[in-house]
């Protein structure tokens, strides 16, 4: 009977989703690192620049295999981007002046 004791608490999970449903585990009071999404988005649209030079550079090699349709890939999500950095700056704006909800709920 003594040996049944300890071959139970062995059978305790030990995962990190099962210490956090025990309450073991405690979650940290972490801020998120860019609420705006402007430096995010900046560095997407430099992406798309940089793959439209790639491509370009390619250019005959996709014409040849008929893939020349990625250079208006590169293009669009050049252009997307700039529409989304729109989107950004006037989210970020909104939040600033307290007319937005908080990217951060509990």
């Amino acid at each position: 009977m003594a040996d049944e004791k300890p071959a139970a608490a062995s059978k305790k999970r030990n995962d990190p989703t099962s210490q956090l449903a025990r309450g073991e585990l405690v979650h940290a009071e972490v801020k998120p690192l860019d609420l705006s999404g402007v430096p995010t988005v900046i560095a997407g649209i430099v992406a798309w620049a940089l793959a439209f030079v790639v491509v370009l550079i390619f250019r005959d090699d996709l014409k040849r295999s008929g893939d020349e349709w990625w250079l208006w890939v590169t293009v669009a999500g050049f252009g997307l981007g700039w529409i989304g950095l729109a989107y950004c700056k006037r989210r970020w704006s909104s939040i600033q002046a307290g007319h937005g909800a908080p990217a951060h709920e509990d």
